[in-house]
């Protein structure tokens, strides 16, 4: 079973206020149930900083040929070379099984907190 991700307090929005948090919104399927379309999320992009992502962290990733879009993902396993798969919490959605492991530059941050 996988672990939600909690509704965000009064101090995430104060983090996410004052720059220590960054928003993002859930586009498409691929984090259900855990995640719904239309989701406001937060994520710490200082999470990784001093320890690496870990196994089971719901984090949010620059997609592997698009740059300038964000997908937000589980970290279901780190490879002995230091890469990442990321997999969706729904079997149908796209993932790492399909485009690849991901190098740790990618990974922009933690999931923290959900607004709805």
């Amino acid at each position: 079973m996988h672990e939600t991700i909690p509704k965000s307090s009064w101090r995430e929005i104060f983090a996410w206020r004052f720059g220590r948090r960054r928003a993002l919104r859930v586009e498409g399927e691929s984090m259900t149930p855990t995640l719904l379309p239309g989701a406001v999320i937060f994520f710490d992009p200082a999470a990784y900083d001093k320890l690496p992502p870990q196994v089971g962290d719901v984090v949010v990733s620059r997609h592997p040929f698009q740059a300038e879009v964000h997908i937000v993902k589980r970290v279901a396993e780190i490879r002995e070379d230091g890469r990442y798969m990321l997999h969706s919490d729904n079997p149908a959605g796209s993932d790492s099984r399909g485009f690849g492991s991901m190098p740790r530059g990618h990974i922009l941050g933690r999931v923290t907190s959900r607004l709805r």
